[in-house]
């Protein structure tokens, strides 16, 4: 099934539209606790900036007040509580648009009647609102879009009519509120889309877990009935042998029946003493491996297996002798006269003759092609996941992997003490490149980055694209020290990398990093945040540098 997404809405369409009901509710599913935190940092960061009322216009201080303490606050607490029945779930999205249109109209109030200038700035506030709204509390493209510009006309609508402003403040304020808007905009459609995918991956994944299984299942059960097949044949062959000391005549008449068996049918059959060499193969045995029967007998059964599985077919049987197991089965590759290769599925008897193990008796299935399959599945299953953990731009491992890895790494550590050092890198005026050459040019960088980092580290380090222009490296078996190294190494040769467009013109860009090393027992998310404030340390202290503690 191909993923398709309406361009506009962004909803599942075509053959994907029945996944659009299990994509709300995996949506609703992720999307709760993030909301619940937000809606409370949103009504303390709502009302908090009632201090910047006090200060900029104490005398409608008391009116600005009521709007963030007994309007808006309460609503959002309101709704985090709503957020705990079954209505939230059937209306999250719409609800959650009201409180947003609903904090931005507060905004808009209180511009209306803060004093001239005062109100010329006090539209900033939205700009918050937008980000909120847009990017933090889970709403979809098409409702966030819609509260975005229902609160850009309730703005137009005060800024022109209720409360005028200067005609420069006006328009200075429209190209900074609109431009925001319109990259709040662009930020909820990649988000929604993001997760859409990621939805959809996840469910292509559990389809392709499914088939694996039942085509198991399925091969499972036809080996079961096969085996169980050769174990009546087995048995009948075993039946026939003991008739054999009953007469002469009944010996002859037996052997002509098993000559007569073997030779006619479909699967491999044969036989060898009790030291591997053959002394009996049927007509189907000479025509799959290609050998005359001449060429078989006397030939030492280890000859035709592949020789990298040589050694596990003398345990195997040589178990198998020393135990006494009357019958086993197992799966080789055997080598054919051509030189090509042949997987068998083989039933194995003992042969016993007067109490004594004699030999072995054999019949051989050919069973290349379930293998091919379950190979097919096997790699299917690798190439999902692999796109699942990897970045399409720099084809480093993505941010999710990163947590899983890390979290794997410290409960080694945990476990068996070694070093952890954690680097966290960030490309240095990237927004600038990016406004001067295009977005193209900047893909480009981050790409090459991703290659720098890749020639730069030992086999065991990892590195990911964290977000944006932000990789992580992990290095096991590191110490800070070792880090230290292995980041000036990344910084020095980045910086010889030339990424202008122009011909004859050297465009070079730096990078800072910062890196620390695992203390035991330190919550996950603390450590990487210690490392994400030495990296940002770098940077004020003049970027293009490397710090740790």
């Amino acid at each position: 099934m191909n993923m398709n997404l309406h361009p506009l809405t962004l909803k599942f369409s075509g053959e994907s539209s029945t996944l659009e009901e299990q994509f709300q509710n995996y949506y609703y599913k992720a999307s709760l606790n993030q909301v619940r935190i937000l809606l409370v940092l949103g009504a303390v960061i709502y009302a908090a900036f009632g201090i910047l009322d006090a200060l900029l216009m104490p005398q409608q201080m008391f009116t600005t007040w009521f709007i963030r303490l007994i309007i808006v606050g309460p609503v959002l607490f309101g709704l985090l509580l709503i957020s705990f029945s079954d209505f939230f779930k059937s209306y999250m999205q719409p609800v959650l648009a009201f409180v947003y249109i609903l904090a931005g109209t507060g905004i808009i109030c209180m511009t209306i009647i803060a004093p001239s200038p005062v109100s010329y700035s006090y539209y900033a506030g939205l700009m918050i609102v937008l980000i909120w709204g847009y990017t933090l509390i889970r709403l979809f493209f098409v409702w966030a879009t819609f509260a975005g510009w229902v609160q850009v006309i309730l703005y137009e609508i005060a800024a022109i009519w209720i409360h005028p402003v200067p005609f420069n403040v006006l328009i200075n304020n429209n190209f900074f509120f609109i431009g925001a808007n319109a990259l709040g905009m662009m930020a909820c459609y990649a988000i929604e889309l993001y997760a859409r995918r990621d939805f959809f991956m996840r469910r292509q994944l559990e389809i392709e877990r499914e088939n694996v299984n039942w085509i198991n299942q399925e091969l499972e059960d036809r080996v079961i009935k096969r085996t169980k097949d050769y174990l009546i044949v087995n048995q009948a062959l075993k039946l026939e042998i003991e008739g054999h000391n009953q007469a002469e005549k009944a010996l002859r008449e037996s052997e002509e029946r098993y000559r007569a068996l073997v030779e006619n049918a479909n699967d491999m059959v044969i036989r060898t003493d009790n030291k591997g060499y053959f002394t009996f193969a049927n007509t189907s045995t000479v025509r799959v491996t290609g050998y005359e029967e001449r060429e078989i007998i006397g030939k030492h059964y280890l000859t035709m297996i592949r020789p990298d599985m040589r050694d596990a077919a003398v345990k195997f049987f040589g178990y198998q002798l020393a135990k006494g197991i009357q019958n086993s089965y197992s799966e080789y590759s055997i080598i054919k006269k051509d030189g090509g290769e042949l997987w068998v599925g083989q039933n194995t008897q003992l042969i016993v003759e007067d109490g004594n193990i004699t030999g072995f008796q054999a019949v051989s299935r050919d069973i290349t092609e379930r293998k091919r399959l379950e190979r097919e599945l096997k790699e299917s299953e690798e190439r999902y996941r692999e796109l699942s953990i990897i970045d399409d731009l720099t084809q480093l491992y993505n941010s999710r992997h990163f947590y899983d890895q890390l979290r794997m790494e410290i409960d080694r550590i945990e476990r068996h003490e070694y070093p952890l050092t954690l680097l966290l890198l960030d490309l240095d005026d990237f927004k600038i490149f990016n406004d001067t050459y295009g977005h193209i040019e900047g893909d480009q960088v981050l790409f090459r980055l991703g290659q720098v980092i890749k020639r730069c580290l030992r086999k065991e380090a990892s590195a990911y694209r964290y977000g944006g222009e932000e990789f992580t490296i992990i290095l096991p078996m590191s110490t800070k020290e070792d880090g230290a190294v292995t980041a000036e190494r990344i910084r020095e040769e980045f910086k010889k990398e030339n990424f202008s467009p122009v011909p004859d013109k050297n465009v070079n860009l730096t990078v800072s990093i910062g890196l620390a090393q695992y203390q035991k027992q330190e919550d996950m998310r603390v450590f990487v945040s210690r490392v994400d404030q030495l990296m940002y340390r770098g940077k004020k202290n003049g970027k293009d540098r490397i710090c740790f503690e």
